[in-house]
């Protein structure tokens, strides 16, 4: 009898230890995937992709964008700012500055961070696709985008990363461009299946990348003891919360002729007092010597 109710009972003791590891390793994985600097919300420009395929795409080029941001959107911890299309367009090269318009606009707006897409040019080689003997001609095609992230107060890069995507489209499917001397309806294709990978991947990149940094936001206006920022309760800040305030650094050249503004030293300490959607006014606590521009960050 003891033996017949020992198996039920280990049994269930096995299904209850299973049970509360499935917890926790639920937990442990939700806490790995979780950002680590998602509060305050980041601002996020998100700017239309540059095409550089050569062929018309401007329906992809705009779903591009438009997918990005609808991703980065649902992960909820940014606030997406897509860039005004009625303006002047602006494209990034690495190794090259920033166009001092569109920092200026970013600066105005309070935008943390800048996202560039490149759509770079689709690859195709001729290769054979099925079984042998019944294989037949197919292009594999290459898709990648380009995806560069710049912080902009500290006008540092963030993320320059290449993401890509392969897939083969058999003969059947390519005979009609090859007849034609043409590649362009393939490439359309490849890049019709393969999008959804890249963009996915390039949301998760852009989304980890964002989060390891710290979010700063800057003075935009002092009066007598009143100090005014850039970032109220859209991002999350609440009344009472201690900021700290830091002096403009040094600028460095990097190999890239990148020029970089490294944080100087605190300056002080201030608290906010009351609230808006866009900008909080605060009262210094701690230090002097406050000034329009300077970077504040919440205090840990």
């Amino acid at each position: 009898m003891y033996k017949r109710l020992y198996m039920p009972l280990s049994v269930f003791t096995l299904f209850t230890l299973l049970l509360f590891a499935g917890c926790g390793m639920r937990a442990l994985l939700t806490s790995q995937l979780s950002p680590d600097n998602d509060w305050p919300k980041k601002r996020v420009m998100v700017m239309p992709a540059t095409d550089l395929t050569g062929i018309a795409l401007q329906e992809s080029i705009d779903a591009i964008s438009e997918e990005l941001t609808k991703i980065l959107r649902e992960i909820g911890s940014f606030n997406l700012c897509p860039h005004n299309k009625m303006k002047k367009s602006y494209s990034f090269t690495p190794g090259e500055s920033i166009d001092p318009e569109l920092l200026a606009e970013a600066k105005e707006r309070g935008i943390n961070a800048i996202i560039f897409q490149t759509l770079n040019a689709i690859e195709l080689n001729p290769g054979k696709s099925g079984i042998w003997p019944f294989r037949k001609k197919a292009w594999r095609c290459t898709v990648s985008i380009d995806i560069d992230i710049v912080d902009v107060n500290s006008k540092t890069m963030l993320l320059s990363k290449e993401i890509a995507d392969n897939i083969t489209l058999s003969s059947k499917e390519s005979i009609k461009e090859t007849e034609k001397d043409s590649n362009v309806e393939t490439k359309k294709r490849a890049l019709k299946k393969c999008l959804p990978d890249i963009m996915k991947e390039a949301a998760k990149a852009a989304s980890l990348s964002l989060n390891q940094k710290v979010w700063t936001g800057r003075i935009v206006s002092i009066d007598t003891k009143e100090i005014i920022i850039n970032a109220g309760s859209d991002v999350g800040l609440r009344q009472g919360v201690v900021l700290e305030v830091f002096r403009k650094g040094e600028c460095i050249t990097s190999f890239q002729k990148q020029i970089y503004q490294l944080p100087g030293p605190k300056a002080g300490e201030i608290k906010i007092v009351s609230m808006k959607t866009r900008h909080s006014l605060a009262e210094p606590i701690d230090g002097d010597g406050f000034k329009v521009g300077q970077i504040v960050k919440v205090k840990d």
